[in-house]
């Protein structure tokens, strides 16, 4: 099946737009075919063993009255995705499929974009290292007595670089390496007007539609003197081979946290300066103050409500000057590095689109309703860069979904409201629907049911109790509206809880269910007993 879009001149109203339908439709091996006279466009999918694109054309202009723009230039396209991530992969995948000519532009990080460069892969794989060299020197079990590890941080860098290397090269070039209508350049975009983009200043791209799916980066603060102190991000810290002395974060939302764990276990004596009150400002206080307290007992320093006001070189050593919570002054000397980790901002600041009428809001994302289409009709965004949830899966489906609504007659939506996530620091934070403050703010009457780890058996034979299930339901109809999770391998449960949250399971059902004695699974089910009863008081086997 091959989908086109051609632009029809000489239509005048909608009966014009009809009237082709109609005459379309009229061919064999049509599928779908929209008109629309207002965007001055058409819309067809058809089996090109059965008829051709240019007798779609020959049946548009038989009457006379309506012309098809053809379009001779190398340089004009079906689509142009903006962007080398997982979005614009998605789209250009989705794209192939539907036999549309397509180009991808892609600046700064190599094709593949964060997630494979340096976000996911890379520090997933360093948080693994990490937690190995910690189990080596730490033991839940007196009887079982550590050695301790010997860590080479150069090997597990260039390690974690030929894994990232190999998964670029498996994962996204391979994969588009045999299509045929897939055009990919590297280059910066920029929009000389809504239809037509500029490559590094010297060649002029058109098409139909597109998909911007530039990304996000690093925001970074406007702070005296930081500039100067050969600051380090996510980008620059994963490719370190020579392991820093120490690393003072600025920031604690997750990527500060993931860092300052995975780092500390690998030797590096880590600070962590944050300007709220506490770490994962994001979730409620009960899961911060687990985490922070671990985070102390493995030695890293965490300073809650101190805002830096200047950075300042002596020798070889960075002076960070500091706001205290009290209102008074102080300074901090950091030997090793400085990680700015304050967050992200959009990649949309210099893509040209003061010469559209691209509507973003005030972080600059872009503007995207549930189908990924913006204000313009012939512009989607997809990814880091709308004002949607930030994760690689999401990026995926959200690129698919705006190829597929730019070109079929499908009207595809994303429903984000049992979207699962999950922190990688240990214990591991996780997600799924509302928290009691979201639905208190909905006006949705709730229960919250908080399951401690020191009732649930499989954590007591572990002798890891960190942590807690926590569910949310509403009280008028028992469904599951929320979870929250801070447990050891707490991420691996709350897809469960997110498809008990999509498809309106009751919280009855959640404890009326069978789970494997002994696994964490079964602490939801006891978070959902607890609904009810003290499940301190039962039998291992009561329900």
């Amino acid at each position: 099946m091959k989908i086109i879009s051609l632009k029809i001149t000489g239509m005048t109203c909608d009966g014009c737009a009809n009237g082709i339908k109609k005459n379309v439709a009229s061919l064999n091996g049509i599928s779908h075919n929209e008109v629309n006279y207002q965007k001055g466009e058409g819309n067809f999918s058809f089996d090109e063993k059965l008829v051709s694109k240019e007798n779609i054309i020959q049946e548009i202009e038989k009457t006379g009255h309506y012309k098809v723009e053809t379009e001779s230039n190398s340089n004009h396209f079906d689509l142009i995705i903006i962007g080398g991530g997982s979005a614009a992969f998605s789209a250009a995948i989705k794209a192939e499929s539907l036999g549309l000519t397509t180009l991808m532009v892609n600046s700064g990080l190599n094709f593949g974009g964060t997630c494979v460069n340096v976000g996911c892969v890379p520090s997933k794989n360093l948080i693994r290292a990490a937690e190995t060299a910690y189990h080596a020197t730490h033991s839940n079990f007196k009887g079982v007595k550590p050695r301790g590890a010997d860590i080479d941080f150069t090997q597990i860098i260039k390690d974690k670089k030929q894994l990232v290397a190999t998964l670029q090269q498996k994962k996204y070039i391979d994969v588009v390496s045999d299509f045929k209508n897939l055009t990919m350049i590297n280059g910066w975009a920029q929009f000389l007007d809504e239809k037509t983009i500029l490559v590094d200043q010297k060649d002029t791209y058109k098409a139909v539609k597109f998909i911007i799916a530039t990304g996000a980066t690093t925001n970074i603060p406007n702070i005296e003197g930081l500039n100067e102190v050969n600051y380090l991000t996510n980008v620059s810290l994963f490719d370190l081979e020579e392991k820093p002395e120490s690393l003072t974060i600025m920031g604690a939302g997750y990527i500060g946290l993931e860092i300052a764990m995975a780092y500390n276990r690998l030797g590096v004596k880590v600070r962590i300066i944050e300007f709220t009150d506490r770490p994962l400002r994001s979730q409620t206080k009960d899961i911060t103050d687990v985490l922070e307290t671990q985070m102390k007992s493995e030695g890293i320093e965490v300073l809650p409500n101190f805002r830096v006001i200047k950075f300042e070189k002596r020798g070889a050593n960075t002076i960070i000057h500091c706001k205290c919570p009290d209102g008074s002054f102080t300074e901090f000397i950091e030997k090793g590095k400085i990680l700015v980790a304050t967050g992200t901002k959009p990649n949309t600041s210099k893509l040209g689109l003061e010469n559209t009428n691209l509507n973003l809001d005030k972080s600059g994302h872009i503007i995207v309703n549930n189908k990924m289409e913006t204000n313009l009709s012939n512009i989607y965004a997809a990814g880091d860069v709308a004002n949607t949830p930030s994760f690689v899966y999401t990026a995926a489906a959200e690129g698919n979904t705006a190829v597929t609504n730019a070109f079929t007659g499908d009207l595809k939506t994303i429903d984000y409201n049992s979207l699962p996530w999950v922190v990688f620091t240990d214990p591991q934070v996780a997600g799924a629907g509302m928290d009691e403050l979201q639905a208190e703010a909905n006006n949705i009457p709730f229960e919250v049911s908080k399951l401690e780890l020191k009732d649930v058996p499989r954590a007591l034979a572990a002798q890891d109790t960190r942590g807690f299930i926590k569910l949310i339901r509403n009280t008028e109809t028992d469904k599951l509206i929320g979870a929250r999770i801070i447990a050891p391998e707490g991420g691996e449960l709350i897809q469960q809880l997110s498809m008990a949250i999509k498809f309106g399971i009751t919280v009855k059902d959640l404890a009326e269910s069978f789970y494997p004695y002994l696994t964490l699974s079964e602490g939801i089910k006891l978070a959902a007993i607890t609904f009810g009863k003290d499940v301190s008081k039962l039998s291992c086997c009561a329900s």
